[in-house]
C-alpha cells in the first residue's frame, strides 16, 4: 500500500473513531490488513498534524489539526494555549509540560521556527526541554512561551 493510502486511511480512523494511542492505530491497521512499524505511524501522525485532544471517555484521542493557514508562529502559540500545563526554567534549560501525546508537536514547532535562543529540543510523551545557550536566552524564551501559552494570566 502506498503512503497516500496509508495516511487516508489514518484520516479516515481518526475522524470516526477515537482512537487514543499509536497502538490502537497499529491494531486498527492491522484489522483492515496493513502492517506498519510504530516509527511509520509516528512519521505518519506527525505529517497529518494529528493532535491529541480530550475523548468522550475521558481519555484522549487522535484529531487533525486543521489551521494550515496559520504562520508558523501562530500555530505555536494556538497549540500553546491548547495542549500546555506548565513552564518551568531551569538554569539554561525550560521544560514544558504538555497534555499527553502533545510534546512531539510543541518540539516540531520550536524547531520549524528556529530560535535564537534554542540550541536543541528534546521532547517526550508530555514533556519538552528547551535547551538555550545562558540563563539569559532560556528566561527570553521562558517569557516568550508563557505569554503565548496564557500562564502569565492563569
Amino acid at each position: 500500500m502506498k503512503k497516500s493510502e496509508r495516511q487516508m486511511m489514518i484520516k479516515q480512523m481518526v475522524l470516526n473513531e477515537e482512537i487514543g494511542t499509536q497502538d490502537d492505530l497499529l491494531i486498527r491497521l492491522k484489522d483492515k490488513g496493513l502492517e506498519a512499524t510504530q516509527a511509520t505511524i509516528s512519521r505518519d501522525i506527525k505529517e497529518l498534524n494529528l493532535v491529541k485532544t480530550p475523548s468522550s471517555r475521558g481519555g484522549t484521542k487522535y484529531t487533525i489539526y486543521q489551521n494550515n493557514q496559520l504562520t508558523i508562529e501562530d500555530k505555536l502559540s494556538s497549540t500553546l494555549k491548547e495542549v500546555v500545563e506548565s513552564i518551568t526554567r531551569v538554569q539554561f534549560m525550560n521544560v514544558v509540560k504538555t497534555i499527553p501525546g502533545n510534546a512531539h508537536v510543541v518540539g516540531a514547532l520550536m524547531d520549524d521556527i528556529d530560535f535564537s535562543e534554542v540550541v536543541g529540543t528534546v521532547a517526550g510523551n508530555d514533556t519538552i526541554m528547551i535547551i538555550s545557550k545562558d540563563e539569559e536566552q532560556a528566561t527570553n524564551m521562558y517569557q516568550y512561551l508563557s505569554k503565548r501559552a496564557n500562564l502569565l494570566n492563569r
